[in-house]
C-alpha cells in the first residue's frame, strides 16, 4: 500500500510557524521521520496560501528536498502554487487534492499530464460531499474522463470516496466503504483499460472522537478498507499500532513472507 504521511500541515502550530518563520528544522524532522517510519510519499498542506502562495510553497518543497530524499504530495487550493511546487520539485510529485469541478479539471489536469505527477481525485464538488454513493461515482467519473481525455494515465490517478467522521456522521462512514467498492468496479463500468486506484484521507474517520480512541478509529477502518482493496491512505506513519496493520494485513494476504519478527521490521 501506497502510504502518504500527513503531519506536514500548517494547522498544526509547529508547522505554521515553521512556514510562516521560514524556519526548516521543524519541517524536515518531520518529514524525515515520516519516511523513516515508512511513508512512500510526504503531504504538504499549506493551506489557502492566498498570499505569496506560490513562494511558499517553492519554499517548503526545495527545504524538505535538500535534506530528504522523499517525494511530496502538494496541497492547497491555490493552483498556482501548485505549478509553482511542482516547478521545483524533484522526481515524481501528487497532486492531493483534486474535486469534480470542471473548472479545476481544466486547470489542473494539463498540470498533471506536464509535469507527470500523481494525482488525487475526490468524490467532492462545489456543491460539497454527495450524499449518497451514486453522486460520489458521477463525481468520480467525470474525473476519470477528464484524465483520460488529456491523457493521464490512469495509473497515476487515485480516486478518493472521501472520509467524514464516525461521531458526526456515522452513515457516511459507511458510504465511503461503500464508494471504494463501487469504484473498484468502474473498469468494468467505463470500459476502462485497468483498474482504479484508490485512496482515503484515514484520519478524518477519527475526528471529533475522544483522544484515546482515535488510533482504534483509524486502525479498525483501515483494516476493513485494505480488505475491499484499498490501495493508498494518508495517515500518520508514526502511528506504529497503524503501520502494525499494514505490514499485518500484508502477511495474512500473502503479500510478504512471514516471519515471527515481521512487527520488529
Amino acid at each position: 500500500m501506497l502510504i502518504i504521511g500527513e503531519n506536514i500541515s500548517i494547522t498544526s502550530k509547529i508547522v505554521g510557524d515553521s512556514i510562516r518563520n521560514r524556519d526548516a528544522e521543524p519541517i524536515v524532522k518531520m518529514a524525515r521521520a515520516q519516511k523513516e517510519a515508512g511513508a512512500h510519499y510526504v503531504d504538504v498542506n499549506i493551506g489557502p496560501a492566498t498570499k505569496n502562495g506560490e513562494e511558499l510553497m517553492q519554499w517548503v518543497v526545495k527545504t524538505i528536498q535538500s535534506e530528504v530524499d522523499v517525494p511530496l504530495a502538494l496541497d492547497t487550493k491555490n493552483m498556482s502554487a501548485i505549478e509553482a511546487g511542482l516547478e521545483v520539485h524533484k522526481g515524481t510529485a501528487m497532486i492531493n487534492s483534486v474535486t469534480g469541478d470542471q473548472d479545476k479539471l481544466d486547470i489542473l489536469m494539463p498540470m498533471v499530464k506536464k509535469y507527470k505527477t500523481k494525482i488525487v481525485g475526490i468524490a467532492l464538488s462545489e456543491k460539497g460531499v454527495p450524499p449518497d454513493v451514486d453522486s460520489r461515482i458521477e463525481v468520480i467519473m467525470n474525473i476519470v474522463n477528464s484524465a483520460m481525455e488529456i491523457g493521464v494515465p490512469l495509473s497515476d490517478l487515485y480516486l478518493d470516496p472521501i472520509v467524514l467522521p464516525v461521531a458526526v456522521l456515522q452513515q457516511q462512514v459507511f458510504n465511503c466503504i461503500e464508494g471504494l467498492k463501487a469504484f473498484k468496479q468502474l473498469k468494468d463500468l467505463m470500459g476502462l483499460p485497468e483498474e482504479p486506484k484508490t485512496i482515503v484521507g484515514l484520519s478524518n474517520v477519527s475526528q471529533s472522537s475522544p483522544p484515546q480512541l482515535k488510533s482504534l478509529l483509524n486502525r479498525t477502518y483501515l483494516a476493513i478498507l485494505l480488505s475491499h482493496g484499498l490501495d493508498s491512505a494518508i495517515f500518520d506513519p508514526l502511528d506504529r499500532e497503524l503501520m502494525n496493520v499494514v505490514k499485518t494485513f500484508d502477511i495474512l494476504t500473502n503479500r510478504i513472507l512471514y516471519a515471527h519478527s515481521y512487527l520488529e521490521k
